[in-house]
């Protein structure tokens, strides 16, 4: 399982209307339990290289100097799907292939699909939806797999009473 934080969420969300043509990308930051889910804390765009809406490649330098200022926090990496294919491509099971399971890196990969028009815009201010989103990890053993996202909800300021006691306190 994945667990999406809001504030990496936000971030997703940031990055594919700013490059709503092409295939936004990026790493995401977070920690690997004991049970193998991932916790995504934060997702930091990279560069693509292309610049394509149908491909995406990482600067290799930018990569290796996102790791070298936070090492071991990368947990994943994700990318957008501007024309809104739902699924990973066959470049994409390719590569989750070759970093999972030859590489042997842990990643959880992430697929933003769109299309990212204004409408969509409108209506997804603040929070992905859930239909937009697929995860998918490459196991040795069992091979390529989709991955369940729980994805964090942005909870309302804790409301407090005429006494400025919170109303969540245990009394």
């Amino acid at each position: 399982m994945m667990k999406l934080s809001v504030a990496a969420q936000k971030a997703l969300l940031h990055d594919v209307y700013q490059r709503r043509h092409i295939e936004a990308c990026g790493v995401l930051f977070g920690a690997i339990d004991e049970q193998g889910n991932w916790q995504i804390e934060q997702a930091r765009p990279l560069r693509n290289i292309f610049a394509s809406p149908v491909y995406f490649e990482f600067d290799p330098e930018e990569l290796l100097l996102i790791e070298m200022e936070q090492p071991g926090k990368i947990v994943g990496v994700y990318h957008s799907h501007p024309s809104g294919f739902g699924q990973a491509s066959s470049t994409d099971r390719q590569n989750m292939k070759r970093v999972n399971k030859d590489e042997n890196i842990p990643w959880v990969w992430l697929i933003i699909r769109g299309p990212f028009d204004d409408l969509w815009q409108q209506r997804h201010t603040t929070i992905l939806p859930s239909d937009a989103l697929i995860a998918y990890h490459h196991y040795a053993q069992t091979g390529l797999q989709q991955i369940n996202i729980a994805e964090e909800i942005e909870r309302p300021a804790e409301q407090s009473d005429e006494h400025g006691e919170s109303n969540d306190a245990p009394r």
